[in-house]
Order: C-alpha cells, then sequence, then structure tokens
C-alpha cells in the first residue's frame, strides 16, 4: 500500500523512515516499467481507433529551448473503468495443461459453498501472503504446482511470494513471479467483517476475498468480493461478485519478463491464444501517455536525444502516489542488474532515444530548483535537481545487487520496488535512495547512524552507469536485521541496530558480470529534451514557462556536479548531428576504415564539421563538408595507436548539436573477436567486435575459399551470400586466435 498520516500528524514523517504513501512522495519507476506504458498506449490507441467522430486539433511549438505540445490525440490516456461486475473470466490452456491460454466470459458462476466453508487465512495483514500446500497438482503455464501462495492484494503466485508495496501494475505483473492477477489491487483483509478462504475439492480449489476492502488513509475503502478457482485440469477462472474498484490489473503472467506481455479488453476483445503474460489495465484516472507525447515529439524535432523530461500543467500525476518515474526505452548494457530493453521506435525514435522520465504536475516542484520538493523533500531532502538526477539514473540505477545465499530470488541491496537503493545500505547518499551510514564500532550503544542522504552519483552509481572504473569503487556495507524496511525512505539522523556486510565491488560483479561497455568507452555526453504538455485550447503561461526554462538550464549545471564530473548533458532543443560511430566503436592499430556524419534532413547550404580528437590514438580529417542537399558526408578514420579517443563532430550552424563517440583501438587483431552475429536462408552476418561488444570498422577478414580479403562495414558487419548445407571458416587477418567455424546443416 501507499499511505501516509494525516496534516495533523505529518510531524511523524520528519521522525520516523517511511513506507509507501498515497500522495506524490515516492518514485514510481519499477522493473518491467517500459511493459507497463508500452501496454498503455497501446490500450489508450485501441480507444482513440474507436471515437471515429473526433475530430482533434493539435498545437505544438517551441518556446525557446522548452517544447510545449497539448494533452489532445492520445497524449492522455482515458479512464478504462473495470467491466466485468457480474462476470466470471476463464483462461483455458490450448493443449491439455499447459499454456498458451485463450479467454472467454460469460455470466458470473459465485461459489457460494466455497465462500462459505472454505478455510480463512488467519492474521493475513496489508500486503501480505500464505502459502497453501495442495492435496493435488495445478498446471500453470506447463508447470505442475503443489504449493501456491495467496495474496491479500487479489492475486495468487507461484514459485516465491512478493511482498512488495509496489504499485500493483501490468509491469509488476510481468516482471515479478509467475501470477495470477483476478484483482490485483491495494486490498486490506486487517478491516473487520472481511475475510479470504481458501476451499479444496477434488479437482479444484477455490479463494475467496469477501468484502476485503481497498486500502485507505481513512477510514475504509470500498469492499470488494471476487473468487479464483484453480483446475487440475489447467483451467483458470475469476469471478466477479462485486467489485468497484480503482487502479487495478487482471490476468495471468509466466513472470520474469518472459515472452510478450498482450494488453486486451477481456470483455470486447476477440480470443486468440497467449504464450505469456495477457492482461488488462483498468483505471478510474486519466494518465499522460508517454510513448504518445513521444511519438508527436519526434514529429516535430530530431533524433537528437538520450532522454525526454515530460511536465504537465494538467494536474494529472505521473502515477498514484508517485511523483514521478522513468521508463527505459533502449539498453543493451550488460552487468548493471537489468534486463536489455530495445522498444525506442514505437516512441518514434530509430536510432538514440534511450529513457523517458515522466516527472508529473510541473506545480508539484517549487520555484527555487533547490528548495525541497513537498512531503519527500521533508524526509529525504529532495529538490527538484535532485529528483530530475533522480529519475535521469534509473537508466543505469538501482538494479545490481549481491545475492543472499538463502534466498537466491532476493537483492538485499534494494529497496522500493527492486529499482531503488535499499534503506539499510550504505550507498554513499546516492540520489537513487539508500543512506550514508556511519559506523560507529560494534561496541557503540547506536551503532549505524544515517547522516547524509541523495548527494549525487555514488562511486558506485557512477561505476554502473560507466562513468568509472571498479578500482575507483570503495567498499561500502548492508545493514542486515535492521528493524527499519529496505523500502523505507533515505532520511538523515536515524539509528540502526543490526549486523554489518561488507560488499566490495568484486561482489556486485560476480553476481551481475562485469560491466559492458565499461568505463572506457561508455557514454558520458548525454542530451535531454524538456516537454511540457498542457490542456487542449490552452496555451502555455510565461510564469510556467519560466520555471520550467529555470530546471532545464539548471541541470545542465547540476548533472556533471551530481556525477563529479565525469559526465556531462546537454538540454537544449538543437537538430541531430550524428556520427555513425555513436556511442562508442572500435578499430585496430594500423587499419583503415570509414566513418560518416549525417543530419537528419538535407542541407540548404554546404555545412562544414570540424572533427575533434582528444588523443592522438585516431587519425580523421579536421573538417568534413556535408554538401548542399544532402544528408551525409562519409571520412576516413585510422587507429594510429592503442589507447582510446574522444571525437567530436561540430557542425558550422549553430543549430546543430555537437557529437561524440568514444573510439578504442588495440594494438593487434588478436584483441578482437569473430562472432556469428545473423543467419537467414543465404544470408550470413558476421561480426567483428571486442569484451565491450563495440562494433570494429575496417578490419579485414578472411574466409576459406573466397579469394578476396573482407572488411568490416562501420556497424563492425561482414556480409555474406553463404550456402548454409556448406561449414564456413573465417579469421582476422593476422589473428589465428579469432577463427570461427560456423558449422552447415550436412556438417557431420
Amino acid at each position: 500500500m501507499y499511505r501516509i498520516c494525516s496534516v495533523l500528524c505529518c510531524w511523524l514523517l520528519l521522525a520516523l523512515p517511511m513506507g509507501a504513501v498515497t500522495i506524490p512522495v515516492t518514485c514510481g519507476t519499477q522493473r518491467g516499467n517500459w511493459l507497463e506504458k508500452q501496454n498503455l498506449h497501446r490500450t489508450s490507441t485501441r480507444r482513440l481507433k474507436t471515437q471515429a467522430a473526433r475530430q482533434a486539433t493539435t498545437f505544438q511549438q517551441d518556446y525557446g529551448n522548452i517544447a510545449v505540445m497539448d494533452d489532445s490525440d492520445g497524449v492522455v490516456a482515458s479512464p478504462n473503468p473495470f467491466d466485468l461486475q457480474g462476470k466470471t473470466l476463464e483462461f483455458l490452456p490450448l493443449i491439455g495443461t499447459s499454456s498458451p491460454y485463450g479467454f472467454t466470459v460469460r455470466a458470473a458462476e459465485y461459489d457460494t459453498t466455497a465462500a462459505t466453508d472454505g478455510q480463512i487465512l488467519d492474521g493475513l495483514a496489508d500486503d501480505d501472503a500464505r502459502a497453501v500446500d495442495l492435496p493435488f497438482t495445478v498446471p500453470f503455464y506447463g508447470t505442475s504446482r503443489n504449493r501456491i501462495f495467496v495474496h491479500s492484494d487479489g492475486n495468487v503466485t507461484v514459485e516465491q511470494p512478493d511482498f512488495t508495496s509496489a504499485s500493483r501494475s501490468l509491469g509488476r505483473l510481468s516482471s515479478g513471479p509467475p501470477r495470477m492477477a483476478a484483482l490485483f489491487d491495494d486490498l486490506d483483509p486487517t478491516q473487520s467483517n472481511c475475510d479470504i478462504r481458501v476451499w479444496t475439492g477434488s479437482d479444484r480449489v477455490v479463494i475467496t476475498w469477501r468484502n476485503v476492502p481497498e486500502f485507505s488513509d481513512f477510514g475504509v475503502g470500498p469492499r470488494q468480493t471476487f473468487q479464483m478457482t484453480l483446475w487440475t485440469d489447467g483451467r483458470i477462472a475469476f469471478t466477479y461478485q462485486q467489485v468497484s474498484a480503482n487502479q487495478v490489473v487482471t490476468g495471468i503472467s509466466p513472470g520474469y519478463l518472459a515472452g510478450e506481455t498482450e494488453v486486451v479488453s477481456f470483455l470486447n476483445d476477440t480470443s486468440t491464444f497467449y504464450g505469456a503474460t495477457v492482461a488488462e489495465r483498468f483505471g478510474t484516472a486519466a494518465e499522460v501517455d508517454i510513448v504518445r507525447v513521444a511519438q508527436r515529439f519526434y514529429e516535430t524535432h530530431e533524433d537528437a536525444y538520450d532522454y525526454l523530461a515530460i511536465f504537465n500543467t494538467s494536474g494529472i500525476a505521473a502515477a498514484s502516489g508517485a511523483l514521478a518515474y522513468e521508463t527505459t526505452v533502449r539498453s543493451l548494457r550488460q552487468g548493471i542488474g537489468d534486463t536489455p530493453v530495445w522498444s525506442g521506435d514505437s516512441y518514434g525514435s530509430k536510432y538514440r532515444l534511450q529513457a523517458v522520465l515522466n516527472m508529473g504536475p510541473l506545480r508539484q516542484y517549487p520555484t527555487d530548483p533547490y528548495a525541497r520538493v513537498g512531503n519527500r523533500g521533508a524526509i529525504t531532502g529532495d529538490t527538484t535537481m535532485t529528483l530530475i538526477g533522480h529519475e535521469s539514473g534509473h537508466l543505469f540505477l538501482a538494479l545490481a545487487s549481491i545475492r543472499d545465499p538463502l534466498n537466491p530470488l532476493a537483492r538485499p541491496m534494494l529497496g522500493t520496488q527492486n529499482a531503488h537503493w535499499s534503506f539499510n545500505f550504505n550507498s554513499e547518499a546516492s540520489l537513487l535512495e539508500g543512506n550514508r551510514i556511519l559506523d560507529n564500532g560494534p561496541g557503540a550503544t547506536n551503532r549505524f547512524l544515517t547522516v547524509a542522504t541523495v548527494e549525487g552519483y555514488s562511486p558506485l552509481d557512477q561505476y554502473l552507469m560507466g562513468f568509472r572504473p571498479p578500482s575507483e569503487v570503495p567498499s561500502t556495507f548492508l545493514v542486515k536485521g535492521s528493524q527499519y524496511a529496505n523500502a523505507s525512505f533515505p532520511q538523515v539522523g536515524i539509528s540502526i541496530r543490526g549486523e554489518r556486510q561488507d560488499i566490495s565491488v568484486d561482489d556486485i560483479i560476480a553476481a551481475e558480470g562485469q560491466r559492458v561497455p565499461d568505463y572506457t568507452v561508455a557514454q558520458r555526453k548525454f542530451r535531454t529534451a524538456f516537454i511540457m504538455v498542457i490542456p487542449a485550447g490552452s496555451t502555455a503561461s510565461a510564469e510556467d514557462l519560466a520555471k520550467l526554462e529555470t530546471f532545464r538550464a539548471e541541470f545542465e549545471r547540476y548533472y556533471p556536479v551530481a556525477a563529479t564530473q565525469n559526465a556531462s548533458l546537454d538540454a537544449r532543443l538543437l537538430k541531430m548531428l550524428r556520427l555513425s560511430v555513436w556511442p562508442a566503436a572500435g578499430l585496430v592499430q594500423g587499419q583503415d576504415g570509414t566513418a560518416t556524419v549525417s543530419i537528419a534532413t538535407p542541407a540548404t547550404e554546404n555545412l562544414t564539421v570540424t572533427l575533434t580528437r582528444s588523443a592522438d590514438v585516431v587519425e580523421a580529417p579536421d573538417t568534413v563538408v556535408i554538401p548542399q542537399g544532402a544528408t551525409s558526408v562519409e571520412f576516413p578514420i585510422r587507429g594510429v595507436a592503442a589507447g582510446v579517443a574522444d571525437l567530436g563532430a561540430k557542425a558550422g550552424n549553430s543549430l546543430y548539436e555537437s557529437a561524440a563517440a568514444r573510439v578504442a583501438v588495440q594494438s593487434s587483431p588478436a584483441d578482437v573477436r569473430l562472432v556469428k552475429y545473423y543467419q537467414e536462408d543465404t544470408l550470413l552476418v558476421l561480426k567483428v567486435t571486442d569484451r565491450n561488444e563495440l562494433p570494429y570498422v575496417g578490419v579485414k577478414v578472411t574466409v576459406d575459399g573466397l579469394d578476396q580479403d573482407l572488411r568490416s562495414d562501420r556497424d563492425g558487419w561482414i556480409w555474406l551470400t553463404w550456402d548454409p548445407a556448406k561449414e564456413l571458416v573465417a579469421q582476422v587477418v593476422g589473428a589465428p586466435s579469432t577463427r570461427l567455424v560456423v558449422a552447415g546443416a550436412t556438417t557431420p
């Protein structure tokens, strides 16, 4: 649940570490957030398509470096009220007891006997679960289970319970443990005149949530009565006897981000069969559709940004109880605890966008960018700058953790939604929560004391962000057995009891693997576009524009300070200037390659671009010219010495961004790798790369049976037409250790 005390006891907020709350104080970022936002957009788009009479006149205009658009044309997702009241929703496996599943909806078949005679799960608390052992097995996504975990929050999981108080969302349904969510909602069975019962028959188990209210800060929330039935033949049914819920999710999921999530309208869509998550999100509140905002933005702006930061003047919360959240759009980084995400095309960005920040209503932030922000700031010390930094940091953080040998699925360094540092972790006052914790020694009365919060990106943060080598990350520690929840907000002056567990960066690398790409070639220069969404038919006020411009300009200054000058950020609205070797690429010493610098639309006149190198390891021309009417120009590039150099490109026209890439030069061809990248029919693509997964340009490769040397292109690829029945043997010229054998279909 998300909760807060009344105004009369707000002083308690300053005295105690807090759990989650209903008014905006939390960060809504969570693992799988990108799935949640893609599905919200898909639902919203489908609803818009049914509104044939809708004739929206959209508005979009730049005011200096602030992009302004109105909230029409799908920018705000309309509410989707719960429409399964008085119905039974049944999921049926396609073959026997195995997935995929189809669904059907019919009139409610409420089992009164099970609701009356079932065994009450005594003592089930808010955000709680109980293990229930069954006398038979029930199949779920092809695996039979005889133990289930019944949750107070209207769902059943297998494999493990889920005690977190994170938002009950599509993203959490998809990314958590395997789950059957009849009414995934913040329910509170601790209230009177309600219970959760389990009834077991010969071929089924029925779980009934009877009169269980939604959690409420004051009084008792609306009561819900519904059932879940699991059959031994694999059928799953949800029956809704009396439901009046606000923000809920209904569906089934194999969990852990397996497969593709499908969002449907159970009542109105025709069922097909679904091999992974199938669900519907219901809600009574409007929400900004960040996918549509991005699409609208890219209709008039070029693909020149790593982040989009969205504020609105319509008073629409980023999410229930949340000030803001981040959604990762592109990330193939390894060793940071995250799974790959590659969905930028759906946002309108063909190659660059990495994350979208929904910062919520502009009015929730003070005009002074360093003033504390509302109730959260009173607890944590957060300001507008630290919060934008917090959300920007979510592209990399906080997802990495050591493992608990007693529970390999646990992440003891993490707190809220497994996407923030734990209150009990000495995060060195990271912007991503946790605290700086002073250890007064084993004999001290109050051994551990929180002494600082939200100061910047810590050395560990910066390792995970690719800004520092492991050697620059000092050891830290976790307080085990603390009296405070991991999800508590950071706060200064709190004494913690517990046992110290030392943690080194090597421990984290052992758990998550090496950071790839590492600090030598990881991106250090970022660009953010600030976007203001206003109500349709209105205009942006001078006051709001000035306020957001203050935030934008100040964040350019704040970001490198938070990163201790190891990274920088540009937040101006500029045209794209792209280097083909962005964000990083490789060369072999003594070998030549070709790179390009490009723009999005044809040059209206010859455009001179100055190229710069930070070190004498790369040769390139000092200037190149994109001719009038063209969008790109090629230029030679050569590795002359082992090392890494920053390659910069700056156009003579100030309307363009300054491009930056990192180029690694290896001293020997033996320092690269040759891998099979792709194969289909007679097409075979090899890739020249290295331990950082960089593309290597212009590297010579030989293939047995071909009389010519091949060279890798600007993406590191070698393109071949090859008989799939034959074996292929290839290697980098001068490097027998790179020998690659691709077996043919008829190879013994």
